[in-house]
């Protein structure tokens, strides 16, 4: 059932795009200003009773369906996996900033990644290099959050691991000071994600060029999501097999860049429906 939810929840997707209706999170936002009111939890359990609570709420519902019917599920399952996915535009943005780029328009660029929530304000007028590398880098991570970390999740947990990555995910995110132990525990949640991303990023682009990178952060426990996701696609958009890589980033890259997750997620896809057939 897990696998007919993803191509529903996916198909959703493709009719919605960016306006997907079920990204509602006034209610969520409300719940985190209620919780941070309360001094008498400390700082250190807000983060776990601002997650813990919707999580466990959650889960009595998801009790409460199977009691009923096991089938409930699929109309649960499709819904919080919607929820789940992330918010806001990400491929159209990226078309508009390259576009921006071949005809080098600066402020069309710069305003195209500021909508990415890329950092501007200590960039130089007309620093191409150093913008590419900064919407090539939030890019990269916006297209993992938004499906693949989810998809991990929700296949190994079911609904209620993508709907735990993505409230960590906005509370991190929106939080102006977001405990450590909260952005420790997004790291953690996204570390496995972004090592079977590398792989798979290897399968459907540059094998070398990307497996070389995935052993250099294989094991690494310092690195942030983005430092270790990044080489790795960069290596994975190599058009050759010169393993001496600058790391600089075009435009080319970025063009590139949908298509190679496009690739990626219907081999996920392959793969989980040839696992659901053999299991």
């Amino acid at each position: 059932m897990q696998l007919l939810i993803v191509l529903l929840a996916i198909a959703f997707v493709q009719v919605w795009g960016a306006r997907n209706p079920l990204h509602q999170d006034s209610w969520f936002i409300q719940w985190v200003n209620l919780v941070s009111a309360r001094d008498a939890l400390g700082r250190a359990w807000q983060a776990p009773v601002i997650i813990g609570g919707p999580v466990l709420a959650f889960l009595l519902i998801q009790a409460g369906f199977t009691q009923l019917s096991a089938w409930l599920m699929l109309p649960l399952g499709v819904v919080v996996l919607l929820y789940s996915f992330g918010r806001g535009e990400f491929s159209d943005i990226v078309d508009e900033y390259t576009k921006a780029c071949y005809v080098e328009d600066w402020s069309s660029a710069l305003d195209r990644a500021q909508r990415l929530e890329v950092d501007t304000d200590d960039l130089a007028e007309n620093d191409w290099s150093q913008l590419h590398r900064r919407v090539f880098d939030e890019a990269g991570y916006r297209g993992f959050e938004r499906m693949f970390a989810v998809l991990f999740w929700f296949l190994i947990l079911g609904p209620v691991g993508a709907l735990l990555y993505r409230l960590m995910f906005i509370y991190v995110r929106t939080v102006d000071e977001p405990s450590v132990a909260a952005a420790r525990m997004l790291w953690l949640l996204e570390w496995p994600v972004v090592r079977l991303l590398g792989l798979s990023l290897s399968l459907s682009g540059n094998f070398v060029g990307c497996f070389n990178r995935l052993k250099d952060c294989l094991i690494c426990v310092k690195r942030s999501t983005i430092d270790a996701l990044s080489p790795m696609i960069l290596g994975a958009l190599l058009v050759d097999d010169n393993l001496v890589q600058t790391c600089e980033v075009t435009r080319k890259e970025l063009n590139l860049l949908n298509g190679l997750y496009t690739r990626t997620l219907w081999m996920w896809l392959a793969v989980a429906a040839l696992l659901t057939i053999l299991i």
